[in-house]
């Protein structure tokens, strides 16, 4: 696996700080539970007390009262934080201090309160000594199948209280928003780079663990009517099923394992009878994520064993996953789910754009090769038509075939110099053509120019460029009467025009390759990417008739 860019380092660190941090200050809060020693209204003391997890039912109207005894009076306001799946009214020392909805003995009559209640108490109502404290409670509307609708009671301090809910929001709030844009992310980098299943299989990983992440969190940020308690708990159970099932389709298709669709299959039925044993709801879910990151772990083991790239950090991030759900336990939002996202998605998100950055880089290292041989190729093009005019200018002219020699070695050695340089100056590309078109005037014995039309400074072109068109020119036509070529310039706000003009002539034979295009549209994409151009068009409007070539590069910043 490619090394771990730091900013993910430093990303994955801060994240399991948080998540390891933040929740356990939330859960320090000093607070007085009252869920314990209730006996319903009426009884004497002697009637045997229970807890209201056992107390409270589907369906039901149920009074109860307790003893509550202060061991001293409070100096700030309390809270009086009651959760259930019922409608609630409460008594203090006889004084109704707060309700929750309407409680009623029928359905019809029952209007829900908040699965999540508090109720604010001032120091003077819970002096020192003993208070007698009341509730009435109605779960009328609560799912009968639910063992007890029954969550919390309890005393805390107001400013604890609001401290500790902020602290208990804010990093599993945080990894949301960073796992949704990380899942933007990877589904953009899919569609424009690559386009491979397990890239868009993570991207849909971090994306139901930020809709995981924000559903759990839901009750607490927002709150909401007992009866939405249910469709929640269903919404988390199926994006634990989709998460779960997600996760080792991810390394299969990451690590390109045999068997592909008999080994979904054999994973999905696993986790869905997971998902399908009868208990409760955060049970169900908790085997389903530990089903889930015990196949991830196996399909590791087994690309380790078949010595996969990348198989030996994936098996450590598995195991390590593994190892710290099962020591936080289900509580998804508060530890388990995050601390595990942090340990997991991460790293795989680090590994997968280290990976993108080192395919990039090779071919970026693979389209300079291919630069680089096409350059190399062309020399030798060159090169023998220029010795096989010396021959003729030998037999015809020594001394015009001495002054030949000393112009191609001029050429040879610019086309030297200016081929180690991924850039030049557009000037030196022009004294480069002159002295082409001079050699070509004197094989042809007859005038071969380039004609300026615009201002060549500040302009910056791949070597040989404008040399090859004039090549490819000389190649494909036959100039009895020698030949003019124009260049014309045009510099606009973002971009640079360059404009050859090509005579038409005799159409000659040629068995080229086309390696002086390959050269032209490779050297563009070196130099600039896709931000330059290249077009090549016929156009008998121009006076000579002949080819126009078009370069649009960038302007110089």
């Amino acid at each position: 696996m490619p090394a771990m860019p730091s900013f993910f380092h430093y990303l994955l660190r801060y994240c399991l700080a948080c998540c390891l941090v933040l929740p356990g200050f939330a859960g320090a809060m000093d607070r007085l539970p009252l869920d314990a020693g209730w006996r319903a209204c009426g009884t004497t003391s002697a009637a045997p007390a229970a807890t209201l997890h056992q107390l409270l039912r589907p369906g039901q109207l149920l009074c109860v009262e307790r003893e509550v005894t202060l061991a001293a009076t409070p100096s700030s306001t309390q809270l009086l934080v009651l959760s259930a799946l019922a409608a609630s009214e409460l008594w203090l020392d006889g004084v109704l201090v707060g309700s929750n909805g309407q409680p009623a003995g029928q359905a019809n009559g029952e209007r829900a309160g908040d699965i999540d209640f508090a109720i604010h108490l001032r120091p003077q109502q819970l002096a020192k000594g003993k208070h007698h404290l009341r509730l009435l409670l109605s779960t009328q509307q609560a799912p009968a199948h639910l063992a007890s609708p029954f969550y919390a009671l309890y005393l805390v301090d107001r400013q604890d209280y609001r401290a500790a809910l902020a602290w208990y929001r804010l990093p599993p709030l945080l990894l949301a928003g960073a796992l949704g844009a990380v899942a933007l992310l990877f589904l953009a980098l899919t569609v424009l780079y690559q386009r491979q299943r397990h890239w868009a299989m993570f991207a849909a990983l971090c994306l139901v663990a930020a809709l995981l992440l924000v559903v759990e969190l839901w009750r607490s940020v927002t709150g909401y009517a007992y009866p939405l308690h249910l469709p929640r708990l269903y919404a988390v159970s199926v994006l634990t099923w989709l998460f779960s099932a997600l996760l080792p389709l991810y390394f299969y298709t990451a690590y390109r394992l045999p068997r592909w669709p008999l080994a979904a299959a054999v994973l999905l039925a696993c986790i869905a009878l997971a998902g399908a044993l009868p208990t409760h709801f955060d049970a169900r879910c908790w085997l389903m994520f530990l089903t889930g990151l015990a196949a991830s772990l196996a399909l590791n083991l087994v690309a380790q064993w078949r010595r996969l790239p990348g198989s030996r950090s994936g098996t450590m991030i598995a195991l390590a996953s593994c190892a710290l759900f099962l020591l936080t336990g289900s509580q998804f939002a508060e530890g388990g789910f995050a601390l595990v996202v942090c340990f997991l998605l991460l790293p795989l998100c680090a590994q997968l754009l280290a990976q993108l950055l080192h395919e990039r880089s090779k071919a970026a290292r693979a389209q300079q090769l291919e630069n680089q041989l096409l350059r190399k190729s062309m020399q030798p093009h060159f090169l023998m038509n220029s010795l096989s005019l010396i021959s003729e200018l030998n037999a015809q002219s020594p001394q015009a075939a001495e002054t030949f020699i000393e112009a191609l070695g001029a050429e040879l050695r610019m086309l030297n110099e200016f081929a180690q340089q991924p850039s030049i100056a557009l000037t030196q590309e022009l004294a480069l053509c002159e002295n082409y078109l001079s050699i070509m005037g004197t094989r042809l014995q007859q005038p071969c120019r380039l004609q300026l039309d615009g201002e060549a400074a500040g302009i910056t072109v791949p070597p040989a460029l404008l040399l090859t068109a004039l090549e490819n020119a000389f190649s494909h036509n036959r100039y009895r009467h020698g030949a003019a070529f124009i260049l014309r310039i045009v510099k606009h706000a973002q971009t640079q025009v360059l404009t050859l003009i090509v005579p038409e002539g005799e159409t000659r034979p040629h068995a080229g390759s086309g390696v002086g295009e390959q050269y032209i549209r490779a050297s563009l994409q070196a130099v600039f990417g896709d931000h330059a151009r290249y077009v090549s068009d016929y156009a008998s409007e121009q006076l000579p008739a002949g080819w126009r070539l078009t370069f649009t590069m960038p302007a110089a910043p």
